[in-house]
């Protein structure tokens, strides 16, 4: 029995859904090997220094954003975020499709916390945490210095 013969008598969005589910990357989503590394599991910077956090990704995800989160849950806060040019967190390689590295300047004792390096996909209805890293916890020491901490 041919393709012809079966769809002839299918109305034309069952046709367009059986079309869909057939075309490569429509409604699918691509998750070719992807991989997401937070490789740091804790870091220790001073007062009015700059904290790097490292995140990197490798193989072929669906469309979406990548950010970095302070803190999980329904109390984040994004420090980070790919789609939007001006938030907290720096990229340390401008541009780069796997590398997003962060640097935060002038660190304060409220920059301490757990950092999360997040891949996001598109749905129909927005954007869902596709891939997440283990966290990096960040602790803030005081910089001993004579003229204050020089934070915020």
């Amino acid at each position: 029995m041919t393709m012809a013969r079966v769809t002839r008598g299918l109305p034309l969005a069952c046709l367009m859904l059986l079309l869909l589910r057939r075309a490569p990357g429509a409604g699918a989503q691509v998750t070719r090997g992807f991989e997401l590394h937070q490789p740091q599991d804790k870091v220790s910077v001073a007062v009015g220094e700059t904290l790097t956090l490292t995140c990197t990704t490798s193989g072929t995800a669906s469309p979406g954003p990548m950010k970095w989160l302070k803190g999980w849950g329904s109390g984040n806060q994004t420090i980070y975020d790919q789609t939007v040019p001006l938030t907290y967190g720096m990229r340390a390689v401008d541009g780069s499709d796997t590398d997003f590295t962060i640097h935060l300047r002038n660190v304060c004792p409220e920059d301490a916390g757990t950092y999360y390096c997040v891949k996001f996909r598109k749905t129909v209805s927005g954007v869902e945490v596709f891939r997440h890293g283990k966290g990096t916890e960040v602790s803030v020491h005081a910089k001993p210095t004579p003229q204050g901490n020089g934070c915020c």
